[in-house]
């Protein structure tokens, strides 16, 4: 566990074809995770494109955009079933 570890320091000897090819990967993993929550946030379809052009375009920044909506979107949404039922639902 220690060696596969040692494999991800940042010094310039340490970095091989191997992290590089992972990192990347995790790198995908991340900006796809981002388009999906993307996709599932109430946005109309121009906010929509927005955030998914930032987040392809621009990765960092426009996921260190995008963190503060997608927090407040998941806070606001669990705590729905505190609100009181609107009249005429069930």
């Amino acid at each position: 566990m220690k060696e596969l570890l040692n494999r991800f320091a940042l010094d310039s000897v340490k970095i091989s074809s191997q992290t590089l090819s992972i990192a990347a990967f995790l790198w995908c993993i991340t900006v796809g995770c981002a388009i999906w929550s993307i996709n599932v946030q109430p946005f109309n379809k121009k906010e929509r494109t927005f955030w998914t052009a930032m987040v392809v375009f621009f990765p960092l920044a426009g996921l260190l955009f995008y963190l503060p909506f997608a927090w407040r979107n998941a806070a606001t949404g669990s705590l729905s079933f505190w609100r009181k039922p609107r009249r005429g639902q069930q």
